[in-house]
């Protein structure tokens, strides 16, 4: 790019924006002090982790993470609680002078051609914002896995792009129109049946674990980098 890279105002932008959850940070996860995560330090590496408890969410994860000053590394997923149906909001961007590697979607709990409905309820929504954002950034195989397709919704942008002001701008403004549009749905929602729901979670479930199994996105860094302890903590309270 011609002009001085910087890093894009990612983490204070959606800080911002999630205050709207009226989350309280979490101290401790499934039994593990996660502490050690809000202030991170290592070889080269400097960065940060909170999870919140919110209304109708099992939890938010968010984390921004700084490689020798080169390369930004955020992350963003939000996970519904068993009694609510949203879906799962999940983006990631890493971000330096070479160019950007994008992700953003939300993961729909149910079977959305047996449930039409649920995709008309709670991903349709993001038509309008998915659409511009293709315009700018069209389809790239960023993720082609064959696990991750079978959980991606009908929204999914995975995208590569160079390393200009405006496009940091504009995966900036579509990180936040995504947010946006699910906190509009995180407003409205009630508690759905629980035999309803039953499935929902079990997919929700089936995500985590596969996420947890073989999702392996800068995995390697940040074990070198926080050792694998501390990386492995990372990674069990993302997903």
């Amino acid at each position: 790019m011609s002009e001085e890279y910087s890093f894009p105002a990612y983490a204070e932008k959606v800080e911002e924006m999630i205050k709207e959850f009226g989350g309280t940070v979490m101290e401790e996860y499934q039994g593990h002090d996660i502490k050690p995560l809000w202030e991170q330090k290592g070889e080269g590496y400097t960065g940060f982790k909170y999870l919140y408890k919110a209304p109708k969410l099992e939890k938010i994860a968010f984390g921004v993470g700084y490689f020798r000053d080169k390369l930004i590394s955020c992350a963003l997923m939000i996970w519904p609680d068993d009694d609510h149906a949203l879906p799962i909001y999940s983006s990631y961007w890493a971000d330096s002078a070479k160019g950007s590697f994008f992700i953003i979607d939300c993961y729909p709990l149910a079977d959305c051609i047996r449930d039409l409905p649920y995709l008309e309820k709670y991903l349709a929504p993001l038509e309008d914002t998915y659409n511009a954002g293709l315009d700018n950034f069209p389809p790239s195989k960023v993720r082609s896995e064959n696990w991750f397709r079978t959980l991606n919704s009908p929204y999914l942008i995975t995208t590569e792009a160079d390393a200009t002001k405006d496009n940091q701008d504009k995966l900036l403004k579509l990180t936040l129109d995504y947010l946006r549009v699910y906190i509009d749905l995180w407003k409205k929602e009630e508690p759905s049946p629980p035999e309803y729901m039953k499935e929902m979670n079990a997919r929700k479930e089936a995500i985590r674990q596969t996420f947890l199994a073989r999702d392996n996105i800068g995995d390697m860094m940040l074990t070198r980098a926080l050792g694998k302890e501390l990386a492995h903590l990372s990674l069990i309270t993302q997903f």
